[in-house]
């Protein structure tokens, strides 16, 4: 029996996916395999350092050298070499044309649920794509019990053919007590003020503006020495520094584009709550690496948010400017309050593993390769009709 799993996200900075995929295969062992399969494929654009990249010793590397496109690589280099008994595909799509059965990793179904924050091509071409390949797959992995049911509803996809594997965070993130990096960071970041701190993709629906404006209005109406830290890629295109200076707080806000794994740990220990302003998650792994460090968090009220933090968090009833300004005046004034969603946090955190979820996938897998649906292709009405 042969897996294939595509690697593409692997290479680069690892941020979303290429984390995830990384985190669950690094598990899979001789001895976890064992009895599943006899020949692990791993499919990749470039060649594997594995000092960078530390994949298991049982995995075949299989380079199809290509500098095109994840979506252009996997339906062309990739199904044309993979003919596995089962391939998994990470990052909600799979092949057009799979010769095996496929499992997709769908993570939420956020871009359909709310179209007016992704772009014109996620709105017109890849939620369709994403939803066929949820049908079209043999089994659907997801991250929790939320993004299931918002998958099976959206998507048309049957709920038993869709299996939550809870995430965990990389062993990166930890408390540090009374370390001096910390110490250290915050001097160089803030000159030793405190901080409230987000990181993550500046995308549409994590509402980035609308959290400088609440920390504006903070800044405004108290007398509290905090700055913002923000850290990840702009992908809306915003110019954070420019949104900070209309609004007269450029002094108080730190942008960084990107940090390492270590230093992400250091901020996370460093910040005095961390702020997730989205509109809308069922999973997000800043505020799971936030709660495993100790920092509190505070985010929308959502089931997912709910499910993922062990209701850990302090909640906002809705993104508005004033109720997440209040938020963090009320974090920021009670220390008792911060210990109580630090201790929680904690205790949460320590219920998700990543052997766990790699052990997990590993059935789902063995359980697809099994099953007696075989793969099929689409053709462009098909996908439009389904969704």
């Amino acid at each position: 029996m042969k897996l294939g799993i595509n690697g593409w996200r692997i290479h680069g900075q690892r941020t979303g996916v290429g984390r995830y995929l990384l985190n669950v295969i690094k598990n899979w062992t001789e001895e976890m395999v064992n009895g599943r399969f006899d020949v692990i494929n791993f499919y990749t654009p470039k060649p594997i350092h594995h000092k960078e990249i530390p994949l298991p010793k049982n995995f075949r590397v299989r380079v199809l050298p290509s500098d095109k496109p994840m979506l252009v690589w996997e339906n062309t280099l990739m199904a044309r070499a993979a003919d596995d008994d089962v391939i998994f595909c990470p990052s909600y799509t799979r092949p057009v044309f799979a010769r095996g059965k496929t499992v997709v990793v769908t993570h939420d179904a956020t871009s359909k649920m709310y179209p007016e924050f992704f772009s014109f091509s996620v709105r017109h071409f890849y939620n369709h794509l994403y939803g066929w390949s949820a049908r079209k797959a043999t089994k659907v992995i997801t991250t929790t019990e939320a993004a299931r049911q918002d998958i099976a509803r959206v998507w048309n996809v049957p709920l038993e053919k869709i299996s939550v594997t809870r995430l965990a965070i990389a062993d990166a993130f930890k408390p540090l007590q009374n370390d001096p990096k910390v110490h250290g960071m915050r001097e160089r970041q803030t000159g030793g003020a405190p901080f409230f701190f987000f990181v993550g993709k500046l995308s549409g629906r994590r509402n980035v503006p609308r959290l400088i404006e609440s920390f504006a209005k903070f800044k405004k109406e108290t007398s509290f020495p905090h700055k913002m830290i923000i850290v990840g890629p702009d992908t809306a295109t915003l110019n954070i520094t420019e949104i900070g200076a209309e609004l007269g707080i450029a002094e108080h806000l730190v942008r960084l584009k990107f940090a390492t794994d270590e230093d992400l740990n250091l901020l996370y220990n460093a910040a005095e709550a961390f702020v997730m302003p989205s509109t809308y998650e069922t999973l997000s792994f800043p505020v799971m690496e936030s709660q495993a460090v100790g920092t509190p968090v505070i985010c929308i009220d959502t089931p997912g948010a709910r499910e993922n933090t062990g209701g850990a968090a302090f909640f906002i009833p809705k993104l508005e400017v004033a109720e997440m300004s209040k938020a963090m005046s009320e974090v920021a004034g009670n220390a008792a309050l911060r210990r109580e969603l630090s201790e929680k946090g904690l205790a949460n955190a320590q219920t998700f593993s990543w052997q766990k979820c790699s052990a997990e996938t590993l059935a789902v897998l063995a359980e697809a390769a099994h099953a007696t649906n075989s793969a099929a292709a689409f053709t462009a009405s098909e996908v439009k009709s389904n969704d």
